[in-house]
């Protein structure tokens, strides 16, 4: 044992030993640790948005961008690589570009201190179209129903009706109209001022996505009205114009009036009776004069509430009119007809009206009827319609006439036996207005059959 202790060769390897205890005592017992932050990682960034610079919105539309994110591969220390994505940006520069097709790269932007490995894609391509602007109206569309006994009225749009519509020029010859829709369900009153939200519509009655509206919403009153109608005005006279003149024409500012009312009201009137007094005409070729409209029973209220008559008058001639043709109605084809009063189907008439009428009126002007309709075989009396031109009258306006008609079944004889001529004595007036009676051919319609020896007055 002394010996080793004394050795040379012994000494050197405990000294070794004693060398190696101390080294791992001061590098591996004190306890430092390994400083990670200094070494250098990589990640994924995952959706980053490209983000679109140096684009005109307003004159032209992107298209095709696809995909609108990347996939980033970074590298740096770990406190380099935040968790903050927002801090790692993929830009694409479209700053002085037109309408076209274009392939381009992208750039980017991340924190201090991270580098980029590689980004999917690198490389996009797009497609840059221009945009057009069209103006168009606004239409206004309801759905629901007010209230009971009220109605809607016509939606009224703010301002000048229309706006502005940009579209793709590709798609701008598609659109049909800009549209909003108001629910009128259950309204009781009006509204003012209501905000629609519009939308613009293609040919085919589908949404436009890419249609950008200014404004995107207007303004609108919607009216709630009771129960209304319009109904034309009907003419009827009364009064009397001084001797020697003619009414040629009355004329009325308004054609109709607009009557509110409940529904059964309403349904059970078709035109508005309009009284004109031809006792106020004042002298002059034009009398005007306003009257008061009122609404009638049953109606609350009427619109417009006046309306002005023009009275146009002139001085008028008379004019006898002869052999004015009658013509008979509704005449059975079963039975043959035989003139009695008259002999012959025509009568004379006098007439009045303004000169240069006259002198162009003619017989055949004039309609004179007499309705056979529902009479069995027999004699009858049956009262003559009297249609006149305009401007002209009747110079005896309470003038009636009839004519005798005997009807008799085919092939029977007639009774040959004529009705009683009145006498003028007794203030009765002749069916042809002055006695006479010319010959000339019958006017039937529907059906009549008059033999030749009938309407030529034979056998009476």
């Amino acid at each position: 044992m002394d010996k080793w202790l004394t050795h040379n060769n012994f000494a050197k390897v405990l000294a070794l030993v004693f060398s190696i205890m101390l080294w791992a005592m001061v590098h591996l017992d004190s306890g430092t640790p390994v400083d990670s932050t200094t070494l250098a990682q990589s990640r994924y960034i995952d959706n980053v948005k490209i983000e679109v610079t140096g684009f005109d919105e307003d004159k032209y539309v992107l298209y095709d961008l696809d995909p609108s994110t990347v996939r980033m591969e970074v590298k740096g220390k770990r406190i380099d690589l935040t968790t903050n994505f927002s801090d790692y940006k993929a830009r694409l520069n479209l700053e002085n570009l037109g309408p076209g097709t274009f392939t381009l790269p992208l750039t980017h932007e991340l924190p201090p201190g991270v580098q980029l490995v590689s980004m999917e894609p690198s490389i996009v391509k797009v497609t840059i179209e221009a945009k057009e602007t069209r103006t168009i109206p606004v239409t206004i569309v309801t759905k629901g129903e007010p209230a009971d006994g009220l109605v809607l009225g016509t939606p009224i749009v703010a301002g000048s009706g229309t706006v502005d519509v940009t579209l793709p020029a590709s798609e701008a010859q598609e659109l049909s109209k800009v549209e909003g829709t108001v629910d009128v369900t259950g309204l009781k009153e009006s509204v003012k001022g209501k905000s629609v939200k519009l939308t613009a519509y293609d040919k085919q009655g589908i949404p436009m996505e890419n249609a950008k509206i200014s404004p995107s919403s207007v303004d609108v009153d919607i009216p709630i009205n009771k129960l209304y109608k319009n109904v034309p005005i009907e003419i009827r006279k009364t009064g009397q114009l001084p001797s020697g003149y003619i009414l040629t024409d009355i004329e009325v500012d308004v054609e109709g009036v607009v009557l509110y009312g409940t529904k059964e009201a309403l349904e059970g009137i078709s035109s508005y009776p309009l009284t004109v007094d031809l006792s106020r005409y004042n002298g002059s070729n034009e009398t005007k004069y306003v009257v008061d409209l009122t609404p009638p029973e049953g109606f609350e209220k009427i619109e417009p509430s006046s309306a002005t008559i023009t009275l146009h008058v002139m001085p008028g001639g008379q004019k006898q009119l002869d052999e004015i043709p009658i013509t008979l109605k509704n005449v059975g084809s079963m039975y043959d007809v035989k003139w009695i009063r008259p002999t012959e189907p025509n009568l004379s008439l006098n007439v009045i009206g303004a000169s240069a009428v006259l002198d162009a009126l003619q017989p055949e002007n004039i309609q004179l009827t007499a309705d056979l309709a529902h009479l069995g075989a027999g004699t009858h009396t049956v009262p003559i319609e009297i249609h006149l031109p305009e401007g002209v009258a009747l110079a005896d306006p309470n003038i009636s006439l009839s004519v005798d008609v005997e009807l008799t079944e085919k092939g029977s004889p007639t009774s040959g036996v004529p009705v009683e001529q009145p006498n003028p004595s007794d203030g009765t007036q002749s069916p042809s207005g002055n006695g006479s009676s010319h010959g000339s051919p019958p006017h039937q319609e529907d059906g009549g059959n008059a033999t030749e020896d009938e309407t030529s007055g034979n056998g009476t």
